[in-house]
């Protein structure tokens, strides 16, 4: 993100601004409950695009599949920083292939273990 101003539009990497509280810089709060909010949503779905999984290049589909890494049951939050796009196949390979173990950083970096101890790393697309 940069500021806006022309200088910073030709090398956003070099602006120096304070961009605090500027709307739209960061990703949304917490949602209450299971199912994230409309921001929340947009937000998950901007960020990864297509299945987070390593190797699938299938969109997220809009009507569902944002899933929890740390599940909702157990205390994980409603958030950006844990919600992860998957396709539907994938969203169920999560779930139901055992010793596999996915790890969601904070920034979206996403790593899945198999049981062989083979990993890979997935991080959300650019923009």
């Amino acid at each position: 993100a940069h500021c806006g101003a022309r200088a910073c539009r030709r090398r956003p990497e070099a602006c120096t601004h304070d961009l605090t509280g500027r709307p739209g810089l960061r990703a949304p709060g917490p949602t209450e409950g299971y199912g994230p909010g409309a921001a929340l949503d947009r937000t998950g779905r901007a960020r990864d695009r297509r299945c987070r999984f390593p190797g699938c290049r299938r969109w997220v589909p809009t009507a569902g599949e944002l899933d929890h890494h740390r599940p909702y049951a157990a205390g994980g939050e409603t958030s950006a920083a844990n919600l992860a796009g998957y396709c539907t196949g994938d969203h169920r390979g999560k779930h139901q292939a055992p010793g596999w173990t996915h790890t969601l950083d904070p920034d979206g970096t996403l790593t899945v273990t198999t049981p062989s101890g083979l990993t890979a790393v997935t991080t959300p697309p650019p923009y």
